[in-house]
């Protein structure tokens, strides 16, 4: 299962595709914490845990179109067609879609990486800051419940039908810059925005990193529903193989 894995993980790495969504991840990184976030988030320090929230969370839509890019793979016209032949062996094709996922969220990691680490050479070189550890709370918020969500929406509506996932990732840019409520606000723009100009200022000159507990209770939903809805597209059977039936005249 291992070499399955290796090689799941190779088609999404190992391509030109994925070098440019490097490239331009690493470009917009740049471009994004220079532009904005050096100027701080909410009356806060470039380097507080507001500010670096606010840049993942800016960083939120390249990243999850690189995802949804990665489910695309999987539902093209060449997949269907090694899906068919491998749908006659004895490979537990369960097993092999949770191969998939995991190879997906490896992706997903790698490129957030290239953002993170922008993030954080751009602290070393420019203000000196190396305290990274107060990073980990506001990185894992954003990024973990953002990526499950969208891998199941992505891996459900790809099997209805792939045009779908395309059509998807517009729709992604726009809820990174909706006014949503604190507690739904998934990408966590509004909340590192608005949440510091609420709290009193702390010994360190700024309002200390805090989460409310209806934001846990948001993020656990987002988790939850976008773990739900990648075990369904795992065990429920393709919608849009009949279509690709269809146009081949089978």
């Amino acid at each position: 299962m291992m070499k399955l894995f290796k090689y799941e993980l190779h088609r999404i790495l190992c391509n030109k595709f994925f070098a440019g969504l490097l490239v331009i991840t690493f470009l917009y990184s740049y471009q994004v914490m220079a532009g904005e976030i050096v100027l701080g988030t909410a009356n806060t320090a470039p380097f507080s845990e507001w500010s670096f929230g606010m840049y993942l969370s800016r960083m939120l839509p390249i990243l999850l179109i690189t995802l949804l890019f990665f489910v695309s793979f999987f539902y093209s016209r060449q997949e269907q067609e090694v899906r068919r032949i491998t749908d006659t062996t004895p490979m537990d094709q369960k097993q092999l879609g949770l191969l998939r996922c995991s190879a997906m969220m490896v992706g997903f990691v790698c490129i957030s990486v290239v953002s993170v680490g922008v993030g954080l050479w751009f602290y070393a070189v420019n203000f000196q800051y190396t305290d990274f550890s107060h990073f980990l709370l506001p990185g894992l918020l954003t990024l973990i419940p953002a990526m499950l969500f969208f891998l199941g929406i992505g891996i459900m509506i790809g099997k209805i039908h792939p045009a779908l996932i395309y059509a998807l990732m517009p729709l992604v840019f726009l809820l990174g810059y909706l006014p949503i409520p604190n507690a739904f606000d998934l990408f966590g723009s509004s909340f590192f925005q608005k949440m510091p100009l609420s709290l009193p200022i702390g010994t360190g000159g700024e309002p200390a990193f805090t989460v409310p507990f209806s934001v846990w209770i948001g993020k656990a939903i987002y988790t939850a529903l976008g773990l739900f809805l990648i075990i369904l597209g795992l065990t429920r059977k393709s919608g849009n193989r009949s279509i690709y039936k269809a146009k081949a005249g089978i």
